[in-house]
């Protein structure tokens, strides 16, 4: 009898990503994997689907570590991309949907892409690019095949005219799977590279500290261009549940889905919650459905308390993350997020893969009670960054992944997020904390939004500074209350000397602030 090959062995033991979908269409075949636009797409179509896929890129050249990209909005086509390139070793590389012309392609270079998918409606993104995209070998188009642009095939008259089934491929539980750009606020962004065994990590999380399981209708808003929308379609793959896809995230979209879909589980950022929170007449929408809601990101305790009046049934749960941890980090139990709101920005306990501690500059632990940087262990921590090896020993430095977020643990060893490290603002010779000052200007009833920075300052080297968005009906004097406020609940050195009053807050995908942009619109950064 010959003995089992190289490809036989990774194929009987190995862990990819391409292969959950198929194994969730061969237990629950005729299951709903996907409900999008008022149809529903069965697993074993699905699955199909994603086969297509890896025969198409297969024939095409495309094989093991050849970059997968794809700008669209989420759809059927962009979930079978990603589990049908996984399956040959292929990598995804997810386009931030809010970029534009140049940086995509400079994207697309960098990587080298050897396949590229387009939504048609973020086509006009890359439509005077035709120089760029000339040099990527497959080109695929999502609409109307009419419409497709020179050079692009519709998508699905390529799968529909693939065969077989899908192939066998060797791919290593450490070969890479996802390449996701960072959409931080640095003028390079870093390029994570994260492995099938990181997806491996982020599913275990997702089963054992979010319980997404096959009883769940889950609602997919989040865009999967980012590393939350890939972490919660994987899990609701691989669990045979069904996913509710939403184009983009809407507020009343999500709404009008949560009440005529009957969704049962939400996973979205805290900025999405306060725009549902900011539709009228929410008293009348239909909320019994939803049992389960995740919330990225702090999420006031006001805003929290309203919600769980919309919803009482719900078990609310917060999370924070990083791309670079598949997106793990830690969790604010249910049966603790609304105890943990008296204190400002709870990250909660430890993910399930993963080992954290706080250290200080010279990496030594530090007791409770004082603020330390986030470091972490376990599988879930990415390759490192694309082809950056020394970025990549800077935070790996020691053998633990630096997250560059700084926190604080009480005696019980919860975590509360503090700071990013770069966002401590050193005025006149003491340490400020932006997150706290974010915080108390946050309460005061003016103000619906709020982003604190630092300016340099003759005087205090570097100013508190406040930038704010106004609440409906604010008078011309808003400034000035809300310096009087944080008078009398911050120390004076914390106290911003400055207020600006802007109409919105520049936010990345992910909804957090750049600060990076209000400093240079405000004259703070070079």
């Amino acid at each position: 009898m010959p003995h089992p090959t190289d490809l036989d062995l990774n194929l009987l033991r190995r862990f990819n990503v391409g292969d959950l979908l198929q194994r969730s269409a061969r237990r629950v075949p005729a299951t709903v994997a996907l409900r999008f636009d008022g149809r529903d797409v069965r697993y074993d179509e699905l699955a199909d689907m994603a086969a297509r896929v890896s025969r198409v890129l297969q024939k095409a050249g495309v094989g093991p570590q050849d970059v997968v990209a794809a700008l669209g909005l989420n759809s059927p086509e962009y979930v079978a991309l990603w589990f049908g390139a996984a399956s040959i070793g292929a990598v995804l590389l997810p386009l931030n949907a809010l970029l534009r012309g140049r940086e995509l392609t400079g994207a697309l270079v960098r990587a080298r892409a050897r396949a590229l998918m387009v939504d048609a409606a973020l086509w006009p993104l890359l439509a005077g690019e035709a120089t760029a995209l000339g040099q990527i070998p497959v080109r695929w188009f999502v609409g109307d095949p009419a419409a497709a642009p020179a050079g692009f095939r519709a998508f699905g008259e390529a799968l529909a005219a693939a065969s077989g089934g899908r192939p066998a491929v060797m791919v290593p539980n450490e070969a890479p799977c996802t390449l996701l750009f960072t959409s931080g606020t640095e003028a390079q962004p870093k390029g994570v590279v994260g492995t099938h065994l990181n997806w491996h990590a982020a599913l275990l999380s997702a089963l054992a500290d979010l319980e997404i399981g096959r009883r769940h209708r889950m609602l997919l808003a989040l865009p999967l261009f980012h590393v939350a929308g890939l972490y919660v379609l994987l899990a609701t793959m691989a669990t045979g549940a069904t996913g509710i896809l939403v184009r983009r995230i809407d507020p009343i979209a999500i709404l009008d889905t949560i009440e005529q879909e009957r969704a049962s589980y939400l996973v979205l950022p805290a900025t999405a919650y306060l725009g549902l929170l900011a539709q009228p007449a929410l008293d009348r929408r239909d909320f019994s459905s939803l049992r389960r809601a995740i919330v990225f990101q702090y999420l006031p305790g006001p805003a929290l308390r309203r919600l769980r009046q919309l919803a009482p049934q719900v078990e609310w749960t917060g999370y924070w993350g990083q791309s670079e941890l598949t997106p793990l980090g830690a969790s604010t139990w249910s049966t603790e997020v609304f105890d943990r709101t008296s204190r400002p920005d709870p990250i909660g306990r430890p993910h399930l893969p993963l080992e954290v501690r706080l250290v200080d500059e010279d990496d030594r632990d530090v007791p409770a009670g004082q603020v330390g940087e986030v470091v972490v262990q376990g599988p879930a921590v990415m390759a490192g960054y694309f082809e950056d090896p020394d970025a990549t020993a800077q935070t790996f430095r020691g053998g633990w992944h630096h997250t560059g977020d700084l926190a604080a643990t009480d005696d019980d060893g919860f975590l509360y997020f503090v700071d990013r490290r770069k966002d401590i603002i050193k005025t006149g010779g003491e340490n400020v904390s932006s997150q706290e000052v974010e915080e108390v200007v946050a309460r005061h009833p003016g103000v619906e939004a709020v982003s604190v920075i630092s300016l340099p300052d003759p005087y205090w080297v570097e100013a508190v500074v406040a930038v704010v968005v106004a609440a409906p009906d604010q008078g011309d004097d808003l400034g000035a209350a809300i310096l009087e406020h944080c008078r009398r609940e911050l120390a004076p050195f914390k106290v911003p000397k400055q207020v600006h009053v802007v109409d919105e807050l520049p936010k990345n995908p992910a909804g957090k602030v750049l600060k990076r942009v209000l400093q240079q619109r405000l004259g703070g950064a070079e």
